[in-house]
């Protein structure tokens, strides 16, 4: 019996190994030292809170990732051309944001297939999840994607993008809004 439990466990091992970054993109660890965040203006909404099932299996509550930093949300579906085109423009700014902004990306009608697939073509590196049942979307009025959301560390929803973003607007927004300094 403790050889297949260990079989088991060593076969997922080996799948979670062999899975694409994407997939299972991973969460920045703390915060480096002497990054500042701005503070959000005053009439800044608080943004609505969710948790979000990740297509590797693992669940995102996002409260608690704003807790530690800023987080921007890329709203997407598998199928839609201007996300595609979008994309690589994004994953720049991920990168370069990648130990002090929090980017997560979610699906709403698309298949975990088609989700993986896009992350995997796409080279998307941060979080993914699905909203099958469109609740996400709703409390963040997506109509259609793309929908990019800028929120502050401590959860203030700073600025939206119903068009989805160019690579330098979402760049200098989150330089001019969310991080002081790092």
């Amino acid at each position: 019996m403790r050889s297949v439990r260990f079989a088991a466990l060593a076969a997922a091992l080996v799948l979670a190994a062999c899975s694409t970054p994407a997939a299972s993109g991973e969460l920045p660890g703390p915060v480096p030292s002497g990054v500042t965040f701005h503070e959000p203006a005053d009439e800044a909404p608080a943004a609505p809170t969710f948790s979000l099932d990740l297509v590797d299996g693992r669940t995102l509550d996002i409260a608690e990732q704003w807790e530690q930093r800023p987080v921007v949300l890329v709203f997407f579906e598998s199928w839609c051309t201007r996300c595609q085109e979008q994309q690589a423009s994004i994953n720049e700014v991920a990168e370069r944001y990648r130990d002090v902004v929090l980017f997560v990306g979610i699906a709403g009608l698309s298949e975990v297939d088609d989700v993986a697939a896009y992350v995997s073509e796409n080279r998307v590196t941060y979080p993914v999840g699905t909203d099958p049942e469109g609740e996400i979307w709703l409390r963040y009025a997506v109509a259609e994607p793309p929908l990019v959301a800028l929120i502050s560390k401590d959860g203030r929803l700073l600025r939206g993008w119903p068009d989805g973003v160019a690579n330098i607007d979402l760049d200098e927004q989150i330089a001019t809004l969310a991080v002081a300094s790092r």
